[in-house]
Parts: structure tokens; C-alpha cells; sequence
């Protein structure tokens, strides 16, 4: 069972810096904030993070987080 519940999240580009800013805001109050970086030119990218934030989210919102990021990535590469 997760031991969080997202209130909040936002997945966005860094301005000048080929990452992908991921900001979680918790149940418990806390800001969770990750740095993605990916190549400009193919898009790939590696988020271990993943990972940690299923087993204290939930996989569910591990799925969606991941959707999101997926989908901007594509906007940042088309």
C-alpha cells in the first residue's frame, strides 16, 4: 500500500537545460522534486525514480506520472 497520496504534480521543461522538472506535492506536506534529463534528439530519458514513487504513491499514479512525461517529451521533440 502506497504511504502518500499526490495532491499535486506538474512535468514541465527546464528552460535552457535539456530536463524535465517534476514537482509532487504530498499528503504528508512535503514537495517531492525530481530532475529528468533526456537527449534533444531522440527524446530518451532515464527516470529510476520511478521506482520509489510507485512504492510511496502507488502504481497507478507511477502510470500516470509516467504518461505525463512521456507526452512531454513528445511535445519537446516534435
Amino acid at each position: 500500500m502506497s504511504e502518500y497520496s499526490a495532491l499535486s504534480y506538474t512535468v514541465k521543461p527546464v528552460e535552457g537545460d535539456a530536463q524535465v522538472e517534476i514537482v509532487i506535492h504530498a499528503s504528508d506536506g512535503n514537495k517531492w522534486e525530481y530532475g529528468v534529463p533526456y537527449s534533444t534528439t531522440t527524446g530518451r530519458y532515464t527516470f529510476e525514480e520511478i521506482d520509489v514513487i510507485a512504492m510511496d504513491f502507488g502504481d497507478d499514479f507511477a502510470e500516470e506520472l509516467s504518461a505525463k512525461l512521456d507526452e512531454v517529451m513528445k511535445e519537446l521533440i516534435a
